[in-house]
């Protein structure tokens, strides 16, 4: 994984020369501007995170306790999430913590690389000043300053300029990066810099042009303009392009009336970008999405305050004594923190650092440790509390959708099935390494300690799921309790997390949802493009046409959303593909709408583990330290497995797959 964000470590350069000083004063004053940015956006951040659970949580006690509710307080929540959305990402970017493909870049010598990274710099530096022109146009035209928001009866301006500032800050970030980089080039000397400057823009040109010209021939041939489009998608990915602005570009190629003389999926109003990602992420809609802000701030809480260190130590108690008992320990905390956080990258962040270097101590190479671990972590997206699951039934309805309800319960069996042939994967591992020692047990009363240590915790997803289930509060309302419960036990019952570490945890918070958010954001635009050219139709005739037996078009979609997840993460690939895909399954061929829920979300979740884009992966790969090659290789085990347990959760009748869903009639 690499990075393109300023690393605020990095001397500055010394000066060679005229241009060299100018650059170099140039990117001091930036500097500046851009640490009152980051200072700026950490307050922003955190006060927007903690209206939008105030709002949640307050009007659920109001409702409950008081018996009326809080006028307005959904809407306080939806606005308050986008402004955390953009100040994340821009804190995102300025950390470096955006995701980027590299490979194909650093396969090449210095003019490949050179040509590939000017053609990655240059789109996104086109998407930055594209992006600052149209969301100004934005938050100072009629949409934003004609009529009032419905409940608080403010101006449209104040949640939409949160898009206008966010892509203020970070192209300010970006533009900081590129005087140091432009300073250090001028300090070389002129003659190199202008060779690699040259070179470089050439090369950027050559790549630029062989795109195009390749997007231009399919389309003359006939080819569906999706597939013309994904030319462009694909290139950018390999080519280094941070995928949350990837997604951006792409979407907003595709719905250009015109771009250099191609022509996809044309729309007359050029703000139409812009308009649906702020609808996507809240401004209009999507209020079941801040379940996604409010699980990982729970994650996050439990992560400072030590609550997962005692979920760990319940786990070790209980199962550690085996043979190679740390990997063991890894699949069942992985079981258990499923049900607090619903997603893999939170469950990753809160095991690798404790886990690696545990199964180091007792002899697991760093390799196979941190795959182990990786492979584990999807089980947060399947389990009870499902961020996937919850956004899979708030963007599928009519006569294809499911209730959330059921499709909260339909992965619980397919969680166990993982549970059990990844536990059997632990094992084989074990046997071939043959010197791991079993230790003893650590005896019941230890069990017992840890577990009545861990006990508070693991009421988390007994608040969740009983407020859903029960019909007290929505999932973005019990998520909201559960994250209110986490800090009430970091500060009162652990004592673990002080008030002044709780801003820095909620911008951390806020930082993953923001790139999440962003992703689903951007996703929404080719999604309502593919929607308004009638895609689905098209679809439902392509399938058709190929088979009408069920099981082939299960076997069908399962590949095609295989192939997607090399190059597409979940959630925007959920967001694009679910509303077309659902309708065919459910309609045509009489897949339970249930049954299709899970096997789409199951599918695309193996996405985080694989390479070359497995966020997990990336994420695993930056934490304990390993290679993203080398842990690629070792996790194909624990993905053969995983892709094992998919044929089985498809292939199963639907009666047992759901047969704890069907337990309940919603």
């Amino acid at each position: 994984m690499t990075t393109i964000a300023h690393d605020p470590s990095a001397a500055a350069p010394h000066a060679g020369g005229l241009v060299a000083r100018a650059l170099a004063r140039l990117a001091r004053w930036l500097e500046i501007y851009s640490d009152a940015a980051v200072r700026i956006a950490r307050v922003l951040c955190a006060t927007a995170v903690v209206i939008a659970i105030m709002a949640l949580a307050g009007n659920v006690f109001t409702r409950n306790v008081l018996g009326y509710s809080l006028f307005g307080a959904e809407e306080a929540a939806r606005f308050a999430f986008l402004w955390a959305i953009w100040m994340g990402v821009s804190l995102a970017v300025k950390r470096g913590a955006v995701t980027v493909i590299t490979f194909v870049a650093d396969a090449g010598g210095p003019l490949w690389r050179r040509a590939v990274r000017t053609f990655s710099g240059g789109s996104l530096a086109a998407l930055l000043v594209y992006a600052c022109w149209r969301s100004t146009e934005y938050a100072t035209g009629p949409l934003a300053n004609v009529g009032q928001t419905p409940a608080l009866e403010i101006a449209w301006f104040y949640p939409i300029v949160s898009m206008t500032v966010g892509y203020y800050f970070i192209t300010l970030h970006y533009a900081h990066a590129l005087a140091e980089g432009a300073a250090r080039l001028a300090a070389g000397g002129r003659e190199t810099a202008a060779r690699v400057l040259g070179t470089g823009l050439l090369g950027g040109a050559a790549v630029a042009g062989l795109v195009w010209l390749t997007s231009w021939g399919l389309l003359q041939l006939g080819a569906s303009p999706l597939i013309a489009l994904m030319v462009f998608f694909v290139t950018l990915t390999l080519a280094g392009t941070p995928i949350i602005f990837m997604l951006s570009v792409v979407g907003i190629i595709g719905t250009r009336p015109e771009f250099l003389g191609l022509s996809f999926y044309p729309n007359p109003n050029d703000l139409f970008p812009f308009t649906v990602t702020q609808g996507a992420m809240g401004l209009t809609g999507g209020g079941e999405l801040l379940v996604i802000l409010m699980f990982l701030v729970t994650a996050e809480v439990l992560n400072a305050s030590g609550m997962s260190a005692r979920l760990i130590s319940f786990a070790a108690a209980v199962v550690g004594h085996l043979r190679g008992g740390m990997a063991y320990v890894s699949q069942l905390t992985s079981a258990l923190v499923s049900g607090i956080s619903g997603s893999a990258q939170a469950d990753a962040a809160i095991m690798t650092p404790i886990l690696v270097p545990a199964m180091e101590r007792e002899g697991y190479r760093r390799d196979v440790a941190a795959a182990v671990v990786a492979g584990a972590s999807i089980k947060g997206p399947i389990g009870p509390i499902s961020v996937m699951f919850i956004v899979y039934g708030a963007i599928v309805t009519g006569p294809a959708g499911a209730s959330i309800q059921k499709l909260l319960l339909s992965g619980v069996m397919a969680e166990l099935l993982l549970l059990l042939f990844q536990s059997a994967t632990v094992y084989v591992v074990v046997r071939r390494m043959g010197f791991l020692e079993k230790r003893r047990f650590a005896g019941m009363r230890q069990v017992a300690r840890t577990g009545l240590v861990a006990l508070p915790v693991l009421v988390i997803p007994f608040i969740i799921l009983g407020g859903i289930f029960s019909g007290i509060f929505t999932p973005t309302e019990s998520a909201s309790i559960a994250a209110v419960v986490a800090i009430f036990m970091g500060f009162f019952w652990y004592a673990s997390i002080s008030p002044r570490q709780l801003p820095g945890v909620l911008v951390l918070a806020g930082i993953e949802t923001g790139i999440v958010m962003l992703l689903i954001g951007d996703s929404a635009i080719l999604a309502q493009a593919l929607f308004l050219d009638r895609f689905g139709e098209s679809l439902e005739a392509l399938f058709t046409g190929l088979t009408d037996n069920k099981y082939v078009f299960l076997l069908v979609v399962n590949l095609i959303l295989l192939v997607v997840g090399i190059f597409l993460e979940p959630l925007p690939a959920l967001y694009i593909l679910a509303p077309f895909l659902a309708p065919v399954a459910v309609i045509e061929f009489g897949v339970d709408p249930v049954h299709f829920g899970l096997i789409m979300v199951f599918n695309l979740v193996l996405a985080l583990i694989h390479p070359p884009i497995g966020l997990v992966l990336f994420l695993v790969s930056s934490i304990a330290k390993v290679s993203v090659e080398r842990l690629s290789i070792m996790i194909l085990p624990w993905l053969g497995v995983s892709l094992l347990v998919l044929f089985l959760v498809t292939y199963l009748p639907s009666e047992a797959v759901l047969a704890l869903s069907n337990l309940i009639d919603k």
